[in-house]
């Protein structure tokens, strides 16, 4: 997701940019009904207001995926009713589907064939409640909400088990080694509120910090036992940031890259700039680059030009296949495959909005 859908709470902006080419082949169609075969879960938000989040199945052997169209996707088909407005991420935990729905503020539960198994709403208090990303360890689920807090569920029992307190407007996490990082926004003010939490999962402590902080995004992963976000800047005058966390340490590096999109893959980054700068009043792309986190060599891996209006950014786990979304607020999108050297496996049809690609966690 693009500019503000990544700090600001139950909303979601209209793209200025447009879906790609529809001159590409497309192998986009219904072959199955969930996981049934080997595939993966594509997770589209949706429009702001619009009720229209859709879930869907692509099947890797048959190159082939469920209908993005969310009154047909596999939510609406095995529970009679739409998923709900602006779904924000899913994981895939153990034959079961985690999905938080930003603005109807609710974390869904549901089975690989995408049955509600439980849904667990949010109120408001002080913060709007607003469930955004999600972590795990293998033992529980962690959900951070608007509400400053950190859900945690047991994933054997789906139970609610504590909260954790954080900072303002948290929206990115992510586990490595027993520790938590979380992302504070603060609503994108970039005014010096805005923070990390490192949390201590063993211990419970929180540790906070501001050094270099200034609009922490959604985008963060794990890799080596460190922890990567992206600080979005102010879209003007600070720019985008890669940043490195120690999260032994509670120290974070800069890494002096601009970038919006964020993936990774055993010991390299791969990263993409699709950034809105008001300078040039459009979104400023770049070309996907892959970075070594341990020689720290970069190289361009796919052009600017087949990187253009790319909306979300996804690597499996298994094969290095690298997930590339394009979609907008008017069309459905499409998703284009390429293998980990840069040639393109195939394409399929995408939701509006699209969240990229969700691989299984075990």
């Amino acid at each position: 997701m693009k500019k503000n859908s990544y700090f600001i709470p139950c909303l979601l902006l209209a793209m200025l940019s447009v879906a790609c080419s529809s001159d590409d082949d497309n192998t986009g169609g219904a072959d199955s009904n969930g996981a049934s075969g080997s595939g993966c879960y594509i997770l589209n938000q949706g429009l702001w207001g619009g009720n229209d989040a859709s879930i869907q199945y692509y099947n890797f052997e048959t190159s082939l995926a469920t209908s993005p169209i969310c009154t047909q996707d596999l939510f609406y088909s095995n529970n009679s009713t739409l998923l709900g407005d602006v779904a924000q991420d899913m994981l895939w935990i153990n034959e079961k589907l985690y999905v938080t729905v930003s603005s109807s503020q609710k974390l869904e539960i549901l089975d690989e064939q995408g049955r509600r198994l439980r849904e667990e709403p949010y109120t408001y208090t002080e913060t709007m409640a607003c469930p955004r990303m999600m972590a795990t360890d293998g033992e529980y689920l962690y959900v951070v909400n608007y509400d400053k807090n950190i859900y945690v569920y047991d994933i054997e029992t789906d139970e609610l088990v504590k909260t954790i307190p954080v900072g303002s407007y948290p929206e990115g996490i992510s586990y490595v080694d027993g520790y938590l990082v979380v992302s504070n926004s603060d609503y994108g003010a970039c005014d010096g509120d805005a923070s990390l939490s490192v949390v201590d999962v063993n211990s419970g402590i929180v540790r906070e910090i501001k050094e270099h902080i200034c609009n922490p995004g959604v985008q963060s992963v794990a890799c080596n036992g460190d922890v990567y976000i992206i600080d979005q800047g102010n879209y003007s005058t600070i720019g985008s940031n890669i940043l490195r966390i120690n999260p032994r340490s509670a120290t974070v590096e800069t890494l002096g890259i601009s970038a919006s999109l964020l993936a990774v893959y055993e010991n390299t980054l791969f990263y993409v700039n699709a950034s809105w700068n008001y300078g040039i009043n459009d979104y400023a792309y770049s070309p996907l680059y892959r970075y070594d986190t341990v020689s720290g060599e970069t190289v361009e891996l796919l052009s600017t030009e087949v990187m253009k209006n790319v909306n979300s950014l996804s690597v499996n786990p298994e094969n290095g296949d690298i997930y590339v979304g394009y979609s907008n607020g008017t069309n459905l999108g499409n998703m284009r495959v390429f293998a980990a050297d840069g040639t393109q496996q195939g394409v399929f049809d995408v939701g509006l909005f699209t969240c990229g690609a969700r691989f299984e966690i075990k």
